[in-house]
């Protein structure tokens, strides 16, 4: 009789896997991803001029601060961490500082991180200026409207905007980062004890399209509660 064993992989060892192929990629895929960033936030500054932005920035302009805040205190504790950055495990970023040093590397991920942090809050922007073009027209419930959502709207709407959405509010995430950073130099054992980032962006990534899914059904039976004009 033969005997088959069940292979499990973990969320971790799928994370060390893709650690690895990233550093196989090397410079090709840092300057990539730089530029990306970078091309990202010129691309959307030019389709927002197109756009009905009105009233939507000041809520736009808070979740890419935000994501500021979550960046620049994951940058500034690890470099007060490991100032030399030894210790980094960003596999994008390792790659930078074993091919240009730390200068350019410490250069390269604040830029990141404010490119980043712009082009959330571009992005968020972008999301509200567009999510009434995905409300159908009307829902007996919260089932029937995310059911709904997008019907009749440009072909990938709904993705899209959940994309602009989930990009947007990923950067909040890295508190946590921040947070298992701080634990781990004080606490070990407290460290060991919090879940991995690929465990913690699973449940992140629960929350945030739950919140999606909220704050559009809420902006719908906002709108739609509006008395209409006699």
């Amino acid at each position: 009789m033969r005997i088959v064993s069940e292979v499990k992989v973990t969320p971790d060892q799928l994370l060390e896997s893709s650690f690895a192929l990233v550093a196989r990629l090397g410079i090709p895929l840092a300057v990539t991803a730089w530029l990306t960033v970078f091309g990202g936030a010129l691309a959307m500054g030019a389709i927002l001029r197109t756009c009905n932005t009105r009233g939507v920035w000041p809520t736009a302009i808070a979740v890419g601060v935000t994501g500021l805040a979550a960046h620049l205190l994951d940058y500034f504790v690890t470099l007060r961490i490991t100032p030399d950055l030894a210790m980094e495990a960003n596999p994008i970023w390792r790659v930078v500082i074993d091919n240009f040093g730390l200068s350019i590397a410490r250069v390269y991920g604040l830029t990141g991180k404010l490119l980043l942090s712009v082009l959330s809050a571009q992005l968020f922007a972008w999301h509200l200026s567009h999510r009434a073009s995905l409300f159908p027209a009307q829902a007996s419930g919260v089932l029937d409207f995310i059911k709904q959502l997008g019907r009749g709207a440009p072909r990938m709407g709904n993705i899209r905007s959940f994309f602009a959405f989930a990009f947007a509010l990923f950067g909040p995430y890295f508190f946590y980062i921040t947070f298992m950073n701080v634990t781990g130099e004080a606490s070990f054992d407290l460290y060991e004890k919090l879940p991995s980032p690929p465990v913690a962006i699973l449940g992140y990534f629960v929350l945030v399209t739950f919140a999606y899914f909220a704050t559009m059904w809420r902006a719908f039976s906002s709108r739609t509660a509006q008395p209409v004009p006699a």
